[in-house]
């Protein structure tokens, strides 16, 4: 999702990068003189805690990757995506339905609820929730935060398991997608030409290869998709808008969609699309290789879980000869 484009119930505005001597990524000091945790988010903003988080309120759905990476349950989550992806087999399962809610909308979530709750940090996304930081003020700290790319995505884990005194498990799950991609890039042939596209009408946008899952798949498929006008992306999110037109100049052997409803009894995208003639003449379409996905994953999560899960079932999807 990107500003000012609705994707999944969220806006998602573009990562302030927060540099460091070691490069691009959220700055951490862990155990200074104080004793304290330090954590710099993608505002610029710094967070310190005495103790390690423990207790993590989620109003964006990438908080329900980190707590899950690290072992964690939320102590509260938002409605609507944040929840949808919590009941994720791969992430909370049933159990996600349990856990206590954030009322109010995904751009506007409901701080009694979180005053309730009593949390130690609230997570949310940088562009959206920065309004919160005010109206949390002497509730909890926020920490807001946007992944571009996956290495971003990486580092944000280790910096979060590190304020919650989890670095170990951080590195472990880092690890993990690290050698799951690294893996798929080895049995990769990288001969198959994919697409990540998104949308709730045929007025749909793509994922380009310096949007986050566009930064995946480049790994492990050939992805031509960029942005050229940079009007186009003025946030550099890596999304822009596109039409069925230059889509069919490049003519993508598979193509993965995110499909968003925002009312009830919406098509997917790909069925709302597949009544235009110029979708029927897709190299994709016409030999059966769009896939619907599970857009709180592929679109939402932003994590390393959810990356993971985008790399396992890109693979699979892209290259079904391959053991």
């Amino acid at each position: 999702m990107k500003k000012f484009t609705v994707r999944g119930g969220m806006t998602i505005a573009v990562l302030a990068v927060v540099l460091s001597a070691c490069g691009n990524g959220l700055a951490v000091q862990s155990e200074p003189p104080s004793g304290s945790l330090s954590i710099v988010d993608d505002t610029g903003e710094t967070l310190t805690f005495a103790k390690p988080v423990e207790r993590i309120a989620c109003v964006v759905s990438l908080c329900i990757d980190l707590t899950a990476e690290l072992g964690m349950e939320p102590i509260a989550i938002g409605e609507g995506g944040v929840r949808t992806i919590a009941m994720q087999p791969e992430f909370y399962g049933e159990k996600g339905r349990s856990f206590a809610s954030i009322g109010g909308s995904f751009f506007e979530p409901n701080v009694e609820d979180l005053v309730a709750a009593k949390p130690d940090l609230v997570i949310g996304l940088e562009g959206v929730h920065d309004a919160m930081r005010e109206g949390l003020s002497g509730v909890a700290p926020i920490l807001l935060v946007n992944p571009v790319g996956y290495s971003e995505s990486v580092e944000l884990l280790k910096a979060v398991g590190t304020i919650t005194g989890r670095p170990k498990e951080a590195q472990t799950s880092a690890d993990a997608f690290l050698a799951k991609l690294e893996e798929a890039k080895r049995k990769s042939p990288k001969d198959r030409k994919a697409l990540i596209m998104y949308g709730s009408d045929v007025n749909f946008a793509i994922v380009t290869d310096s949007g986050l899952g566009g930064t995946v798949l480049r790994e492990i498929a050939v992805y031509p998709w960029k942005v050229n006008d940079p009007s186009e992306d003025p946030f550099g999110e890596g999304a822009i808008p596109y039409s069925l037109e230059k889509l069919l100049a490049e003519n993508p052997d598979a193509i993965f969609v995110e499909s968003y409803s925002f009312q009830p009894g919406t098509k997917q995208l790909s069925e709302q699309l597949s009544q235009l003639p110029l979708w029927r003449e897709l190299k994709a379409v016409q030999e059966g290789k769009v896939a619907e996905v599970r857009s709180p994953i592929w679109g939402d999560g932003r994590g390393t879980r959810s990356l993971g899960i985008m790399v396992d079932e890109a693979m699979a999807f892209l290259y079904p000869e391959l053991p």
